[in-house]
């Protein structure tokens, strides 16, 4: 039977440590502030806006929600907001003009990490990348390299992920079942299933909103995110991470 990692009690390991931080800014006169675009009216996507919120109040930021595209322009020049993100998945309306709303952010405040030049990491590719190595270290496994599998690699996630296991010892490898690690980030419910993971696996789950990994992975992997749980809300505090970043830097 595999570990299934508790992600809501590390997240909140890593909320003590970003409230710290709040604080030392907040003595510099400096209030920590995300801006938050969500547009249309996606259930997910508001749940996915609601608990951000509710982690920014833990730590002490402020986090403003925002209805249309056109505040970029002014909350790019306001000194006191030091993140932007737009709240994906957008309307299938507006989809092909994704890019170009993204590209609207200041790189500096893209504490999302979307856009090319972003000089902060995705926040979901830092949260795995920041599990697989609590999941080798309780594995106890010693081997190098590691081979991973990103199974959706063409997706928003999948994408940033790559572009980070590329800065890493990590050996990409097509086949899952190859995967000393597997990140599955497709949305597609139970796609991953047993016969596709890797006895003694790493196994990642970046499903949304219901989770990629079918349960029968559970008895052939050595550890497994699971969904909920997991994975989402150590993206959010790397989220918030990102903007401390971006806040510090005012001083």
């Amino acid at each position: 039977m595999s570990i299934i990692f508790n992600g809501r009690a590390f997240a909140r390991e890593k909320e003590i440590e970003i409230e710290k931080r709040v604080k030392t800014l907040k003595e510099k006169g400096i209030i920590s502030c995300l801006a938050s675009i969500l547009i249309g009216d996606d259930p997910a996507s508001k749940l996915y806006v609601g608990l951000k919120k509710k982690a920014a109040e833990r730590v002490g930021i402020r986090l403003e929600v925002f209805d249309s595209v056109d505040e970029i322009g002014r909350l790019n020049r306001d000194k006191n907001v030091h993140g932007i993100m737009i709240q994906l998945p957008l309307p299938e309306t507006m989809l092909n003009a994704k890019t170009q709303m993204l590209n609207l952010i200041r790189p500096e405040k893209d504490v999302d990490g979307l856009r090319k030049d972003s000089p902060f990491v995705h926040p979901t590719a830092m949260a795995v990348l920041q599990v697989i190595e609590i999941a080798k270290s309780l594995l106890t496994v010693h081997r190098s390299p590691f081979t991973i599998c990103v199974v959706g690699k063409t997706g928003m996630v999948g994408s940033a992920l790559l572009r980070e296991i590329r800065n890493t010892d990590y050996k990409l490898v097509e086949k899952s079942e190859d995967a000393d690690i597997l990140v599955s980030a497709t949305g597609s419910p139970n796609i991953i299933k047993a016969n596709m993971v890797k006895k003694g696996a790493i196994v990642i789950d970046v499903g949304s909103p219901k989770g990629d990994i079918d349960p029968s992975c559970y008895e052939v992997a050595g550890f497994v995110t699971p969904v909920p749980g997991g994975i989402g809300p150590i993206t959010i505090s790397c989220l918030l991470e990102n903007l401390i970043v971006s806040a510090g830097k005012v001083c």
